[in-house]
């Protein structure tokens, strides 16, 4: 007795014969003339009684469904001005193929540059493994599954110990699947049927961002005698921190976007195929002449280094050029920034900023108002924002107070802050260094106003 052939396709009636026609047949008529003609006999075995009547014979199922019509007449991809997949017969080296199915992910899906980057990365990575390398050219199930099962089972693992990481190698692996999926999409072949689904990631449960005073210093700090670098910094930090800017977005913001009378800014979200998307931040940051303001920047510093490189952007290093990249810009804020706090790093901005918003929130309605975030952030989904929640919570356990607010005071140590209290207040308090501070400054309500108990109106 012949074993029961096995196939992927669990209930005949859910499945869409038109669309799988060669998946379920083998692109052979009489076989799937024959799965139709089963199917409607285990009807008519399966036909049961209602009220001592038999149900109607279903046997005109296989003369109702035209096997003909189930046929697509197939594209003719010469006559496409553009093809709608990448064939990967045409190329004869895997780079010539990651650069067809690069154009092939920007000008057919209009997705982010920037992700497919990250995918063909992967993809090398792929393709060089000391065990199972992947051919791209070929493509072909078993080379992938087994490099997959190799690393799930055997490599990860083993780095797990050394790093002491359990969940050490989840994301990878996720995103090894996610490259797989990209270049079969590309090809136009349906994975769905190799069975095969990566662990689960862990849901993250550490979100370490500075804390207010920490901000405050960031932005106040003087990290170079180089003027121009320094007001560089400073305002990127500033704008940074008060709007939760992507850095992909910070880099690419024109001067014609900053709208001062209005008072926001527009930005183009890369990783949202450059949607525009209005900004509203504080009126300090935007026309304030005592904080790191935009103002300052656009009619004082800006000036200085401004040139025919540097078009319309808005930040523009010294010399005049923009940042050609988001890792342009870390490899350039964090040796100054890490001086500071030592996990800086440009993403944290935004982190920080939903979290501060979050806060505000709660400071002023009492309840943590994820809509409004969501929509300054400019997340796609609420679960998104809710899962700054956590965090906040023990965030404003620490510092229950306005965050936007406080950071844009003067930090407590700088010298512009004491010469703001002695032209306004007399009451001073020797320290046991020797140096005067002013009472008003140590018994300032936090509470109200954050630290120092300073108004942003009052600078």
């Amino acid at each position: 007795m012949k074993p029961k052939q096995e196939t992927n396709i669990k209930n005949h009636y859910d499945y869409d014969l038109a669309d799988n026609f060669n998946k379920l047949a083998g692109g052979n008529k009489e076989k799937c003339e024959k799965i139709i003609e089963n199917v409607s006999q285990k009807h008519v075995e399966h036909s049961t009684h209602l009220d001592g009547e038999v149900m109607g014979d279903l046997r005109h199922v296989n003369k109702i469904i035209n096997i003909g019509d189930l046929e697509r007449p197939a594209i003719d991809v010469k006559k496409l001005l553009i093809p709608l997949h990448v064939d990967r017969t045409l190329y004869q080296t895997e780079e010539e193929l990651f650069k067809a199915l690069t154009d092939w992910w920007i000008n057919i899906k209009h997705r982010s540059p920037k992700t497919i980057t990250v995918r063909i990365r992967h993809a090398r990575n792929m393709s060089q493994h000391h065990i199972y390398p992947v051919n791209w050219l070929e493509f072909q199930p078993e080379q992938i599954l087994n490099q997959m099962l190799f690393i799930q089972i055997y490599e990860y693992p083993e780095m797990a110990k050394e790093k002491g990481n359990p969940t050490y190698g989840s994301t990878q692996i996720n995103n090894l699947w996610k490259t797989v999926r990209t270049f079969a999409e590309s090809f136009g072949i349906d994975i769905s049927y190799w069975g095969y689904s990566p662990p689960e990631p862990p849901e993250p449960q550490v979100k370490i961002v500075p804390r207010p005073k920490t901000v405050n210093k960031l932005i106040h700090n003087r990290y170079t005698w180089d003027y121009y670098t320094n007001a560089l910094i400073k305002t990127i930090l500033t704008v940074g921190f008060n709007a939760g800017l992507r850095p992909e977005e910070l880099i690419i913001i024109k001067v014609d976007d900053v709208k001062f009378e209005e008072g926001y800014i527009l930005i183009r979200e890369q990783k949202k195929r450059f949607r525009e998307r209005q900004i509203w931040i504080e009126d300090s940051v935007m026309n304030s002449r005592q904080q790191n303001s935009l103002k300052n920047w656009i009619n004082i510093w800006r000036k200085k280094e401004e040139n025919k490189l540097s078009g319309d952007i808005l930040f523009i290093q010294k010399g005049g050029k923009p940042f050609p990249s988001e890792d342009a810009l870390r490899m350039f804020l964090s040796p100054y920034c890490k001086q500071v706090w030592q996990e800086f790093c440009p993403k944290i901005m935004r982190d920080w900023s939903a979290i501060a918003r979050l806060i505000r929130t709660k400071v002023e309605t009492k309840k943590w108002d994820t809509r409004t975030v969501k929509n300054a952030l400019g997340h796609k989904y609420e679960k998104t924002t809710e899962s700054y929640i956590k965090f906040a919570e023990e965030y404003y356990r620490k510092d229950p107070y306005d965050w936007l607010r406080s950071v844009l005071k003067f930090h407590p140590h700088s010298k512009r802050m004491k010469q703001h209290y002695s032209s306004s207040q007399k009451n001073t308090v020797t320290l046991t260094n020797g140096k005067k501070w002013f009472i008003e400054e140590l018994v300032s309500p936090v509470e109200n106003d954050g630290p120092g108990g300073i108004r942003t109106r009052d600078l």
